[in-house]
Order: C-alpha cells, then structure tokens, then sequence
C-alpha cells in the first residue's frame, strides 16, 4: 500500500509540472545567435547586390567539394553604384553534401557568406535530395528578407571573449551589412523616389575607341578595320562570347550583331587589320542541312544532350545529362501509367537529343532533312562525322557517347585527346619528331595538331 501511494505521489508531481514541449510547427523555439544551419550569401543593401564576388576563395577550402562559383565583371562598377569591379554571377551549394563545418565563413575575405541562424535554415525537407541544390537566388533569399538578423561567426565571438579577458576594446562588429536596418534604409530610399543604389562616384564615360559591334560593323562596310594587340583582341571577343551566352542562358536566340563581333574577333590578327568578316556562322543545323560533326567554320558541333559549358555552369556536360536523365525518367512513368506526354517535356526531350522524344530526336530529324546518307559520304580526312546511312547521327570526334566509367565516355575520350595533344607539344619541345600514333590519335579525336604539323 505504502509503495502504490508513492507511485501516485510521482505520478501526481508530474501532472503538475508545466509542460515543456510546444506545438511545433505552430510555436517554434528562439534559436541561439550561435545556432547554425546551411550557408547562405549576405546581401549588400547599400549597392543593391551581394557581397560576394565569386572569388572561389570559399570553393576551393570547401572539404566536401558541395560548392561552385562563377565570376563575372560588375556593371554597376561603370554605373559608378558599386566599388566592386568582380561580382558573382552564379553560385550553387549542394546543400545534400553540405556538413555544416563554417570553413567557409571563416575563410570569407568579403563577410559575403555565413551559417543561416534562423529556423529557414533548417525547415529544408524535400522528397529527391536534387532539390537541395541551391542557386544564388535561393541563396540570397534569407538576406534580402530581412530574415538574417544577428549574422554570427565564431571567430569573432572568440576574439570577443579574449580582449574582454585581456581588458582590452570589444572588436568592431563584423557583417556591417547585410542587416534588416540597412534593408530598411533601401526601402526609405526607394520611397523617397531614388534608386535602390547608392550612386558612389559618376557613371563612367565610355571610351573614345569604338565599341566592337561598330568596328565590325565598319569592317563588314569596307571602312577601315582596327588595329588591336592580342590581349585586346581576346578580351573584345571574350566579351562577346559572354553576351552571346546571356541570350542563350535566357533561352532567346543570339542577336546576329553579336555573333558578326565574335566572327570579326576570330579573325582579326594581332598589329594588323582583318578581312571583312562575313556573317557568323550558328551552332546549330538549318532546315534541308546535310547533318555533321562540324559547323560550317570548322569547329566541332557538339549534340544535344552534351553539354560544353564549364564544370558547375548550368550548360555543363553533367547538368545537361542530368536534365536528358531526369526527362527521360519522367517519360517513362508516364508512359507506363498510360498517360499523355505533355509538351513541355516532349520538347526537352527534343531538344536534348533524346532517343525518346515522340517523332524523333532532333537529329533524326534534321537527318532526315539532310538526305541521312549524304553525310557519311564526306571526306574523312575532315574528321567530320555525319548522319549514318540508317539515318543515326555519328557524333564528332572526340566527343565520346559512352556511359560514365565506359572506356567511350566523354571524360575519358576527352582524357585521351588531351594526352595526346600533351605527348605532341613535349615532343616538339625536346626538338624530337612527334609520334605517328600520336598524330593519328589527335586526328581521330578531332584534337589540334601543332603548327606545321600535317
């Protein structure tokens, strides 16, 4: 008797207490400055972009190797609304590999990323982890919100700790951007009428050079064409290149004023003026075309589905394959469920060079239209692949087709190319002939031979 009333003694203490759960998701827990979730970028509300600069710095000590950066040249810096002459253009985190470990906030020389302390941090659930790739956009998101209110970085809150136990002046406060007060700021300045921005210095006045769409254009018009040093030739057409890929990021088609400047830049030689260019030459097949490896200038015509775009950019080997494969897999549940293919994934299909796409890949089509057989009949000494008699497409060369691992892989024929190109220079270098094996791998990767080199 004396132990049941104990029982009930505890029993009844416990009914009294106060509960200590909440109703999570209704009610949610403060969580500590020090909490930390996933990385996220800071933005910069005085200059109305982010603090980072796609240095890479955070890339390469990333022990997990989940993160990608591209840098790209800030045109606020000419509109005089930002001291930033390098800013990011795309930034990805694979939050899936992420663990957590702040390396890339203490290594940060620009306060641009930080550990997410907030409850979006964590609230992160998905059903297929390729959700969990992040862009710049979602990255951002919590900054410019207002969301990110007491940025936290342990190094500073340890200096903190030693100099107050030294007696010494607290650090100044890092993060001095990026903070809701100064997006309150932003948001006064866009009600009083000015621009989100503030205007530093005056906009930058262009230079006294014409600008290279007018060159080409006075080239193409027998007007006299410029004299450039190989540095600026290369930056001039680099420059062009990356507008052409804006459009074609954006999915638009590539203004032909942009492609005639890449074309002019080609061809122009360092110290001396160049031919009127002609009008550039696309990377894709016309209707009624005879379907090649080649583009009519010569270069390599990468499928669809191949991505040529470097590793981490949206146009990459991996990430167009992936799209093909995600695509594909969609097909495939829907075809077997029994239902309609919808027409935004039959043109992915499509365009991605699928052997699934309903009516044919693109490049049985443009096959067909180029009369299929009348390719394979061109000279092999081109290196050009076309359409095979049965109507298949042969892809170039040095572009392998095999699966991941395969020995005809992409990666492992582009591998082989470039060892090949590399035995060639060392030979030429050592003053030795170059193999004929040599020679005859790079011929049948569609690699570049030496200069003087048949």
């Amino acid at each position: 008797m004396k132990g049941i009333l104990k029982g009930l003694g505890v029993t009844f203490s416990t009914f009294l207490r106060k509960p200590v759960t909440i109703e999570y998701p209704d009610e949610r827990k403060v969580l500590p400055i020090r909490q930390r979730s996933f990385p996220v970028l800071t933005w910069d509300f005085d200059h109305d972009e982010p603090f980072c600069t796609g240095c890479n710095v955070c890339v390469r000590n990333c022990p997990v190797d989940c993160m990608t950066a591209v840098m790209k040249d800030n045109p606020k810096y000419a509109e005089g609304t930002s001291n930033r002459r390098k800013i990011v253009d795309k930034f990805w985190i694979d939050y899936a590999r992420c663990m957590r470990c702040n390396i890339c906030v203490e290594v940060c020389p620009f306060e641009a990323i930080v550990m997410d302390n907030t409850w979006a941090g964590h609230e992160h659930s998905v059903y297929d982890r390729r959700d969990l790739h992040m862009d710049i956009d979602e990255l951002t998101k919590v900054a410019r919100s207002g969301q990110l209110v007491h940025p936290f970085r342990p190094q500073d809150n340890i200096e903190a700790l030693e100099r107050k136990a030294k007696g010494e002046e607290p650090p100044p406060p890092s993060f001095v951007g990026g903070r809701p007060e100064d997006r309150q700021r932003q948001l006064e300045r866009i009600a009083r009428g000015e621009p989100a921005a503030i205007q530093e210095r005056e906009p930058e006045k262009p230079k006294a050079a014409a600008s290279a769409a007018a060159a080409g254009a006075a080239a193409a018009a027998g007007g006299a064409a410029e004299v450039l040093s190989e540095s600026k030739i290369r930056a001039k057409r680099m420059r062009a290149e990356r507008e052409a890929k804006a459009y074609l990021d954006r999915g638009e088609p590539v203004p032909q004023e942009i492609l005639d400047r890449i074309e002019y830049y080609k061809n122009l030689k360092p110290g001396q003026p160049a031919a009127a260019p002609g009008a550039a030459a696309g990377t894709g097949a016309p209707a009624g075309e005879v379907l090649s490896g080649t583009n009519p200038d010569g270069t390599m015509r990468f499928p669809p589905g191949i991505g040529i775009g470097p590793k981490g950019d949206p146009n990459s080997y991996e990430k167009v394959r992936a799209r093909r494969m995600r695509a594909e897999r969609q097909f495939k549940e829907l075809t077997e469920k029994g239902e309609p293919i919808p027409e935004e994934l039959a043109k992915t299909l499509y365009e991605l060079g699928s052997d699934l796409a309903p009516g044919g890949s693109i490049w049985q089509t443009l096959a067909a239209q180029g009369g299929g057989g009348a390719a394979a009949a061109a000279p092999a000494a081109g290196g050009a692949a076309g359409a095979a008699k049965s109507g298949a497409w042969t892809p170039p060369p040095g572009v392998g087709t095999g699966p991941k691992g395969d020995p005809n892989s992409f990666e492992k024929v582009r591998a082989r190319r470039m060892r090949a190109e590399r035995r060639a220079r060392e030979a030429l270098a050592k003053g030795e002939p170059i193999p004929e094996d040599v020679i005859q791998t790079i011929k049948e990767l569609g690699g570049t031979l030496p200069e003087g080199v048949e």
